[in-house]
C-alpha cells in the first residue's frame, strides 16, 4: 500500500472517531439528572428517592451514593467546576457490580451549565459526569 493511501486512510479513520465522541458527547449534554456515564455505559443514575447528594468546595468534592452506599461515584476537582469551557482534572471513584473503579488526574472539560447542574466530559476517557454543585 502506498504510503500516501496509508495517511489518508488514517486520517479518515481519525474523522470517524471524532465524530462518534462528538456524537457520544452531545448525547451526554442532552440528559438531564445527575449522572456518571463510562464508555456509553450509565455507571450511575441519582434517584430522589433512593440516593444522597454531597458537595466540599472546601476539598472540591461530589458525592452521589445510594442509600446504602452500595453504588456511588465520587470526584475530587482539581478545582470547582464553574464556567462553560472550564478544563479541570479529577479523581473518579465508582462503583461496578463487582468491583469499585479508580480513574486518577482525568482531564474534563466543563460542557453545559444550567443552574447548579454541570455537564463534564474527558473526550480522552469517554467518561461523563453530572454534578450539582450545592451550597
Amino acid at each position: 500500500m502506498r504510503p500516501s493511501l496509508r495517511i489518508l486512510l488514517l486520517g479518515a479513520l481519525l474523522l470517524l472517531a471524532g465524530c462518534q465522541d462528538e456524537r457520544q458527547r452531545a448525547a451526554f449534554c442532552e440528559n438531564e439528572g445527575v449522572r456518571l456515564l463510562v464508555g456509553g455505559s450509565i455507571a450511575f443514575s441519582y434517584e430522589p428517592n433512593t440516593c444522597q447528594l454531597a458537595f466540599s468546595r472546601d476539598l472540591r468534592e461530589f458525592r452521589a451514593y445510594t442509600d446504602t452506599m452500595s453504588d456511588f461515584f465520587v470526584a475530587s476537582f482539581s478545582q470547582v467546576p464553574a464556567e462553560l469551557g472550564q478544563r479541570l482534572t479529577a479523581d473518579l471513584v465508582w462503583t461496578t457490580e463487582r468491583d469499585v473503579l479508580t480513574r486518577k488526574n482525568l482531564t474534563l472539560e466543563v460542557v453545559r451549565l444550567e443552574g447548579d447542574m454541570v455537564w463534564l466530559w474527558s473526550a480522552s476517557g469517554r467518561i461523563g459526569l453530572v454534578v450539582r454543585i450545592l451550597e
